[in-house]
C-alpha cells in the first residue's frame, strides 16, 4: 500500500486529531495565495524551503498533484501567520530546525539538498519521535504532527488538491445522486 492510500484511509477511517492551530485554520477559512509574486509574512526564504520539501515529501507529486502543486508551504506560512500567537510562531521556526539537524546528523547535508530516499528517512525518524512526544501544556505540539496535519489540510483544502488530488470537486448546487456505483466514478467526491 503506498503513502497516499495510508493517509486516504487512515483519515476516513479514524478520522484525525487536529493540533489546535491546524483546526483554527480550517475553521478560518485560511488559503494559500496564489499570487505569482507571494512573499512569505512569517518565515524566511530558508524555512520556506525546508517547508516546501517537507510537505513533499509527505504528499509527493505522483499520478496526482503533490504537495508543492497545491501550495501547501504556502497555506501553512499563512496559517501559523493568521492564527499562531507569537509564542506559537517562535515555537514552529524554532523546531523547523530539527529537520536540517536531522539530516545533518545522519546526511552530512541540509534536509534541501537530500534524496527522495534520504528525505524519507528523516520524516520517518521524526515520526516515530512525535509517537513519543509528550507534551503537558498542548500548547507546543511536536513538529512533525504539526506540519503533517497542515500539509493534509491545506492540500484538500486547495483547488489543486480538489479538483486533481484524490477526489473530484463537485460544484453546488448539483444534482442529488443518492447511490452511486463506486466502479462508475473512481474516486471520492468532495462537496
Amino acid at each position: 500500500m503506498d503513502r497516499r492510500e495510508v493517509l486516504k484511509t487512515s483519515t476516513l477511517l479514524l478520522g484525525y486529531a487536529l493540533t489546535s492551530g491546524t483546526t483554527a485554520a480550517l475553521l478560518g477559512g485560511c488559503k494559500a495565495s496564489t499570487a505569482p509574486d507571494w512573499k512569505p509574512s512569517t518565515l524566511n526564504d530558508s524555512e520556506m524551503s525546508v517547508l516546501a520539501e517537507i510537505c513533499e515529501t509527505i504528499l509527493p507529486k505522483t499520478d496526482t498533484p503533490g504537495a508543492k502543486d497545491a501550495l501547501c508551504h504556502r497555506y501553512i506560512d499563512e496559517m501559523i501567520t493568521n492564527f499562531y500567537d507569537k509564542e506559537a510562531q517562535d515555537h514552529f521556526r524554532t523546531t523547523l530546525k530539527a529537520f536540517d539537524k536531522e539530516s545533518t546528523l545522519k546526511f552530512s547535508k541540509a534536509f534541501v539538498a537530500l534524496t527522495p530516499g534520504e528525505k524519507e528517512v528523516i520524516l520517518d525518524h521524526l515520526s516515530k519521535q512525535a509517537l513519543e512526544y509528550k507534551d503537558e501544556t498542548g500548547k507546543k505540539p511536536h513538529i512533525f504532527n504539526t506540519i503533517k496535519q497542515a500539509t493534509i489540510s491545506g492540500y484538500f483544502t486547495s483547488e489543486v488538491g480538489a479538483k486533481g488530488g484524490l477526489c473530484e470537486f463537485i460544484p453546488i448546487p448539483g444534482p442529488y445522486q443518492g447511490c452511486m456505483d463506486y466502479s462508475k466514478i473512481g474516486k471520492g467526491y468532495v462537496l
